[in-house]
């Protein structure tokens, strides 16, 4: 006997009895996460295990670029300041040191009683005297030499300049002396005397 061919029963969308349904979503991860195989699927509303740490790790960047960018600032303000500190201190400085020199003519003058003198004349805010000794021919008077010589003792003068100036004729023409900062030209003839300027260099 010849077996008959069976015909396909048609698929009426019911399953089979003897097929178990397909798992539902809720089973599927479930049994994942329960055997370690497969990735657990993401719910809605859920946040990814990854956000956390990328997110700390960019605010920790951005914290600590912060940081240093503030502690740049700082220490720049700082510089800034102990420059400008430092500046000001050296200004103090030349102009207390300026204030001196300019004095010390003016009190070279005074010490040697000749403050109110017309023969020694200071100017240029204290940074020059103009001294003027009695020749034959200066009627109307002039300092004498001792007078002189005792502003460039009290200025500190070398003996040699006040050796050199007692020396010096008619014929030398204009000389001139330095020391400590301090200068003194002059020049000599017996009908007018010697006559010349002292000047302080200013501080620096």
């Amino acid at each position: 006997m010849t077996d008959q061919p069976i015909a396909p029963v048609p698929d009426s969308g019911e399953p089979a009895a003897d097929v178990p349904p397909p798992p539902s979503p809720a089973d599927a991860q479930t049994w994942a996460a329960s055997t370690g195989e497969g990735s657990p699927a993401v719910g809605p509303g859920k946040r990814p295990t990854w956000v956390l740490p990328v997110v700390t790790g960019v605010i920790g960047l951005v914290v600590g670029a912060g940081g240093m960018a503030a502690i740049g600032a700082g220490q720049d303000a700082a510089q800034e300041r102990e420059v400008a500190a430092e500046s000001r201190a050296d200004q103090v400085s030349a102009a207390t040191a300026q204030a001196a020199r300019a004095e010390t003519l003016t009190k070279a003058v005074g010490l040697c009683g000749q403050a109110e003198s017309n023969w020694f004349v200071v100017a240029d805010e204290g940074l020059s005297l103009t001294f003027d000794n009695k020749g034959k021919e200066d009627y109307l008077g002039g300092a004498d030499f001792q007078d002189i010589e005792c502003v460039l003792d009290v200025l500190e003068a070398p003996a040699a300049v006040l050796s050199h100036m007692g020396q010096t004729t008619s014929m030398d023409g204009r000389q001139e002396e330095s020391w400590d900062g301090i200068t003194v030209a002059w020049s000599y003839h017996p009908d007018r005397g010697m006559d010349g300027v002292v000047t302080v260099k200013e501080a620096e």
